[in-house]
């Protein structure tokens, strides 16, 4: 059995960095233009400059919670490589979901995976919308890269240990005539 190209991996450049590097790019020249033609004031200038820092630095921060990941994925250690079949599970809602957090069922072989919000996840790279978008068939064979992040939570006031799945790399089966179709996550 050998697998495709990688169909996501948490360590890839993402859209939203992409989209982030390309409209401080558009503010910049749009500005330069803007001020060849008129003159704008000290004000202005600390403005766009504030906006154009603020984008990006949410840039880097994404870009260094990826590379993290990715680090991670190299060395190896506290991964889990879960291999199977993949079937959609069930999405919960808060007031049906343990101790108020909301998650998405999958499963791989039987054994049932809980992929919680990324509000509650330590690195928001991890499995970016797998549990409510994504584009895999039902039952397609995958092989998945798992992190287990064990944080404390707190409900109303009592703590939870909870231990949240980050995927940070998930390949699928290659099939003879198939061409792998990669997927951002």
């Amino acid at each position: 059995m050998t697998y495709s190209g990688t169909a996501f991996e948490a360590g890839e450049w993402q859209v939203f960095e992409i989209i982030l590097a390309a409209s401080v790019a558009t503010i910049i020249i749009f500005w330069l233009i803007l001020t060849h033609f008129k003159r704008q004031g000290f004000m202005s200038w600390c403005l766009v400059l504030l906006v154009s820092g603020g984008m990006t630095s949410l840039c880097v921060f994404s870009r260094l919670n990826a590379m993290q990941l990715e680090s991670l994925l190299s060395l190896g250690k506290n991964i889990e490589i879960i291999d199977g079949k993949f079937h959609y599970g069930e999405y919960r809602f808060p007031y049906m979901a343990e101790h108020g957090i909301d998650y998405r069922e999958i499963s791989l072989d039987e054994r049932t995976i809980k992929l919680y919000r990324s509000g509650y996840m330590p690195n928001t790279h991890c499995y970016r919308d797998f549990y409510s978008d994504n584009k895999f068939n039902e039952n397609v064979k995958m092989r998945l890269y798992i992190h287990w992040f064990e944080s404390n939570y707190k409900f109303q006031k009592q703590t939870y240990k909870l231990r949240a799945p980050c995927i940070i790399k998930i390949e699928r089966l290659n099939r003879a005539g198939n061409i792998p179709v990669t997927t951002a996550i």
